[in-house]
């Protein structure tokens, strides 16, 4: 939540509001969904520059598997 994440029902929306997802995934499926959410946002980052929007979607891409890296190492 520190990161500009919001509770909104049973999910946690971006800081962008780019994106959601439900809290009630389980650890495996957060692991696969961090890798996947690294894979996009390597992919993103050579659009930052040419979009506004799309460098809010690629904020909060980094953010989202930063959180996940520190929910896991907890």
């Amino acid at each position: 939540m520190d990161r500009g994440w919001t509770s909104r029902e049973e999910a946690l929306c971006a800081p962008h509001e780019t994106m959601s997802f439900s809290r009630t995934s389980d650890q495996a499926n957060l692991t696969a969904f961090r890798d996947q959410i690294r894979t996009a946002a390597e992919a993103s980052a050579q659009y930052v520059e040419l979009d506004v929007e799309h460098a809010a979607l690629h904020d909060d891409l980094v953010s989202l598997v930063d959180a996940l890296d520190e929910v896991f190492q907890n």
